[in-house]
Parts: C-alpha cells; sequence; structure tokens
C-alpha cells in the first residue's frame, strides 16, 4: 500500500457522523447519536483546553485524534492521548503515525513532559505503533468504575 499523507486540520462541530463513522469502522464502541452524545462530542470539539483533530484524505475524514493536557502539581505537563483511531482501509498507510506525530507537536509546544496513550489490551497494532514512535509501556493504569452519581457504589 502506498504511504498517505493526510490533511490534518482541527475537528468541527460538522464532524460528528463523520467521526462516529471511523470509530463504528475501527470496532471502537459508538455512544447512540442521541442529544446528549451531540452535546458532548461539540464541548470536545470547542475545548481549547484539549485537541480534537481530524485526519482528512480525498474530503473524507479517515482518523480522529483527541488529546488532553494534564497540569501537575509536582512535575511538568503531560499530554495524554484519548483517541488515536484511524479506519481499517487507511491503517499501514501512515495516516495514524502522522496524527501521533501531530501529537507529539501539539504536546512539545504546551510544554509537556510527556506523551501517554492508553492501549487496551490485545490492540497489537496500536502497539507497534507507539513502539516504532519511541513510546514505551511504563506503569499500569488502575480504574475504579462509578456510578451515574459519582459513587462507587
Amino acid at each position: 500500500m502506498s504511504r498517505a499523507t493526510p490533511s490534518i486540520r482541527r475537528g468541527r462541530r460538522t464532524d460528528f457522523t463523520a467521526t462516529m463513522a471511523v470509530l463504528a469502522a475501527a470496532g471502537v464502541p459508538v455512544p447512540p447519536p442521541d442529544r446528549a452524545t451531540l452535546h458532548r462530542f461539540r464541548n470536545i470539539v470547542a475545548d481549547l483546553g484539549a485537541d480534537f483533530y481530524v485526519a482528512v484524505e480525498a474530503g473524507t475524514v479517515v482518523g480522529v485524534l483527541h488529546v488532553t493536557y494534564n497540569r501537575r502539581l509536582t512535575t511538568a505537563a503531560r499530554a495524554h492521548v484519548d483517541l488515536l483511531c484511524v479506519t481499517p482501509a487507511h491503517r499501514g498507510r501512515g495516516v495514524g503515525a502522522a496524527l501521533l506525530h501531530f501529537a507529539r507537536r501539539r504536546a512539545g509546544g504546551r510544554g509537556c513532559a510527556v506523551l501517554v496513550h492508553d492501549l487496551a489490551a490485545g490492540n497489537d497494532a496500536g502497539r507497534r505503533l507507539l513502539a516504532r514512535h519511541g513510546l514505551q509501556p511504563q506503569a499500569e493504569t488502575w480504574v475504579l468504575p462509578l456510578t451515574p452519581e459519582g459513587t462507587d457504589g
């Protein structure tokens, strides 16, 4: 396959349907297309303290990137890749690498000391991509699911 050079641009409110299509094509669970999901998406796109970008080829969104930034009391800020997703038809063509490189540049520009990305177990393609670009597994993530009221129920 040929290497792609996608255009990367800031996500827009109107990218909701395209973003959900990328997630669905990649097998990521897609939330219901209701008002609450649309509202959450619009808040993410409008959040100037985070980055939401899309990779576009031939006018079609083929990848999405969502990065949040955490200021820390005792160490330098860190960038957290919350979502890096590419349609299966565009994997292995440089789209994910371009988005990851973009995230790295943005994080450096914000003074972050590290770029972090949590991967689901069994995501071998993601592991290879991250390793190729210098990310290394370093810690465990411990998770406590909360009830809608915010307690541990």
